[in-house]
């Protein structure tokens, strides 16, 4: 129970810490829109939502491998 309590404590820090960083580049006029829209950052975007992608397999896939043994 307090293991759960904990991990929703880091998810609302996350999402804080972004929120925060959002406003300090709006501060800063930095327009996020026009980063976003760069071909090499969608690339990326795209090559990093692959890799977690893979990495989740094979953590359920190890997962049910110990579980199943």
């Amino acid at each position: 129970m307090i293991k759960t309590n904990r991990q929703q404590g880091g998810f609302l820090e996350l999402i804080i810490i972004v929120l925060i960083a959002l406003i300090l580049l709006r501060f800063l006029n930095i327009d996020i829109n026009a980063i976003l829209t760069k071909v090499w950052i969608q690339e990326f975007i795209g090559y990093t939502k692959e890799m977690i992608l893979l990495v989740w397999q094979d953590i359920v896939a190890i997962f049910h491998a110990v579980k199943g043994s």
